[in-house]
């Protein structure tokens, strides 16, 4: 008998950030502010490294408000504009991130923060998406999964020019899409000789590519009721980032 093919699922997922996140309190604060989160590295137990980049409909200083946040160590501010601000930011870990180690699934970046706001996107089986929910909803009942596309693994990928197949193979082989990461975007884009915007930029249209080769199918929706409306969730801690 032949075996059944599991599909993959692309979810969209929209994750209100509690209070205690780094960067919560502060996109909240500033909701015109849009946050583009390129890339994060975990430095070690106590510290992750985000890459960040935000754009904003008028000048602000933002460097200067990021520093004061609670759970922030270090900022470092890269190029920008007057309208763009770039940061690399010194933070303690979130602890959203040892639920995707454990279920080894990654979140998609960049990724958007706005107005306390985090939308991700999730590749994953339906199994592993409907643990992913339950276990995020330990931290935030209120996780919303926004869409989901359907697809054959099996089936060949959309039609990248040979720059960018060369771009995802490379991406891949120095392990850019590792949980926790392998080297971080900026390192990546010295690799490439490229700014790092302009590589997040080209991933981004690549992913782009590759998730409109997977037609949308509602007739399996993967949505249950948060754990927190029948009183099921469990608060194992606040979250401290993004």
């Amino acid at each position: 008998m032949r075996a059944t093919k599991e599909l993959v699922n692309v979810c969209r997922l929209r994750v209100p950030l509690p209070d205690s996140a780094w960067v919560a309190r502060f996109s909240r604060e500033n909701p015109e502010l849009r946050i583009d989160v390129l890339s994060r590295l975990d430095v070690d137990r106590g510290q992750s490294l985000t890459e960040l980049r935000l754009h904003s409909p008028e000048p602000g200083v933002w460097a200067e408000e990021v520093r004061r946040l609670p759970n922030v160590f270090e900022v470092e501010e890269l190029e920008g504009g007057p309208l763009e601000t770039h940061l690399r930011v010194m933070h303690r870990p979130s602890e959203f991130i040892p639920i995707f180690r454990e279920l080894r699934l990654m979140r998609r970046f960049p990724f958007t923060i706005q107005a306390g706001n985090a939308a991700w996107v999730v590749v994953a089986s339906e199994s592993k998406v409907r643990l992913l929910l339950r276990r995020l909803r330990d931290h935030v009942p209120s996780v919303t999964l926004e869409s989901v596309r359907h697809s054959d693994p099996s089936r060949p990928p959309g039609p990248l020019t040979p720059r960018q197949a060369e771009l995802l193979r490379r991406a891949i082989r120095l392990g850019y899409f590792e949980v926790p990461r392998k080297i971080t975007l900026t390192s990546l884009a010295d690799r490439f000789g490229m700014a790092p915007s302009s590589l997040s930029e080209a991933l981004a249209i690549v992913e782009k590519k590759l998730l409109e080769q997977w037609p949308d199918d509602s007739s399996a929706p993967l949505e249950a009721p948060p754990a927190g409306r029948s009183g099921a969730a469990r608060r194992r801690g606040p979250d401290h980032s993004s």
